[in-house]
């Protein structure tokens, strides 16, 4: 009876093992897991449409499904084609590679599977062309009639579980691509837009991009990788956080609005921390939380740029009073509200991130620690915290320091006074 069972056993699991792939996946597209989920659930789920497998069965999405069939057939009319056949074959070839970019089986039939991708696929290219071209807009369409869904979903499109593999999308673009002006580079332009910082000249699309969110992530980040990789940084370990935006100012630094552009590039001159200015609105946290979670399983690469911005933030901003300043100084413009709404987004932002192995901002944090340690720095910072934080106190500073002086000098004047009252005497 228990070899049968040990039979058995060894039957299943031989099965298992034949079952796994011979040569181990890469995936670019995970579900975010529950330590990172956990903080603010909904900033990782799509609003009003699912692109790709994850979020494809629920219920409040399924309105847009009707909209994905419309644009494909506009997608068909661009090319004067009544098919969708060539499609098809060329998207089949492409399946298995699709489904190995994702990171759990998915449980889609091949033709199931295939069709998602182009009416997925589709869809997104009919909807950044016709972003930029208003005459190919139907005027009945409820997408252009509305500013908010079309806000929904450039949401939705930089939602990390919302994805598909960006090479899928790359092959029907340039299947169906009518004027040779016509490139992907351009296509992805209102992504880049409506991201963390604007990019005023287009780039090239990474060749070797995993998908949307991926692409406006690389491009974002491109330039202060070049910046940062002749630098020396330090891991996590061994760099201590910087005390908060109050009290740095108390301790002697400064901070300064940097006329700079894009939001990574943060600079030490002179005493004075030099950070380019951060709009924070109602998209922020999303995008934020979506770009951040790419990087937490993103694979080959040690940088984490947006997590680490968002971590040299999290440890300035300690306070509303820290916000305050940093707003006041130009660094964080505020359009969610008050001052206590934008502390509350950065202290949530920087809850259970992991930091590049190489922090990005190893340099400005050791030289900022370094002048906080000297001792005269601190008694300085003392001495303005409870004695010059005010205009009265300030006040009774000179008053008490100038009848001090007075004092000093009362009694040198009485000592030289009797020394030659003593030699008159002799």
């Amino acid at each position: 009876m228990s070899e049968t069972r040990a039979d058995s056993v060894a039957v299943k699991i031989d099965n298992m093992l034949i079952s796994l792939s011979s040569t181990p996946s890469n995936p670019s597209m995970f579900r975010v897991g529950d330590n990172l989920r956990s903080i603010n659930p909904e900033a990782y789920d799509p609003e009003i449409i699912a692109i790709g497998p994850f979020h494809r069965r629920k219920p409040n999405l399924q309105n847009m499904e009707q909209h994905k069939a419309r644009y494909l057939q506009l997608f068909l009319q661009r090319r004067k084609e009544s098919s969708v056949e060539r499609y098809v074959t060329t998207i089949r070839h492409l399946e298995d590679r699709a489904r190995k970019c994702y990171a759990e089986d998915i449980k889609l039939k091949e033709d199931e599977f295939v069709e998602m991708l182009i009416l997925d696929g589709c869809f997104i290219i009919e909807f950044l062309y016709m972003f930029q071209h208003e005459d190919r807009r139907d005027g009945d369409d409820p997408i252009f009639q509305y500013g908010h869904i079309q806000s929904h979903l450039f949401h939705d499109l930089m939602v990390f579980e919302n994805q598909i593999p960006f090479f899928i999308i790359d092959h029907l673009f340039n299947m169906i691509k009518i004027n040779n002006g016509d490139n992907i580079n351009s296509l992805i332009r209102p992504l880049l837009e409506n991201g963390i910082f604007p990019v005023d000249d287009l780039p090239e699309v990474p060749i070797d991009g995993h998908h949307l969110l991926g692409i406006v992530h690389d491009i974002q980040c491109s330039s202060f990788a070049k910046i940062t990789f002749h630098k020396e940084s330090g891991g996590p370990d061994n760099v201590p956080n910087i005390i908060s935006a109050v009290e740095l100012k108390e301790a002697g630094i400064s901070f300064k609005k940097s006329e700079d552009k894009r939001l990574f590039h943060i600079e030490f001159n002179n005493k004075a921390i030099i950070i380019p200015e951060w709009e924070i609105s109602d998209s922020t946290e999303s995008m934020f939380r979506n770009l951040i979670a790419y990087e937490y399983y993103l694979t080959g690469s040690p940088q984490k740029y947006v997590t680490d911005y968002v971590f040299f933030l999290h440890c300035l901003v300690h306070s509303p009073e820290d916000a305050k300043l940093l707003r006041c100084y130009g660094i964080i413009s505020n359009f969610l509200g008050s001052d206590k709404m934008v502390y509350n987004l950065i202290n949530k932002l920087g809850m259970n991130i992991i930091i590049s192995g190489k922090f990005s901002y190893s340099n400005i944090f050791n030289i900022v620690n370094n002048h906080c340690g000297h001792i005269w720095n601190i008694r300085m910072a003392t001495l303005r915290r409870k004695y010059l934080n005010s205009p009265w106190a300030l006040i009774s500073v000179f008053a008490a320091s100038f009848l001090l002086t007075l004092a000093i000098l009362q009694t040198t004047f009485a000592i030289l006074s009797y020394r030659n009252d003593l030699k008159k005497g002799n």
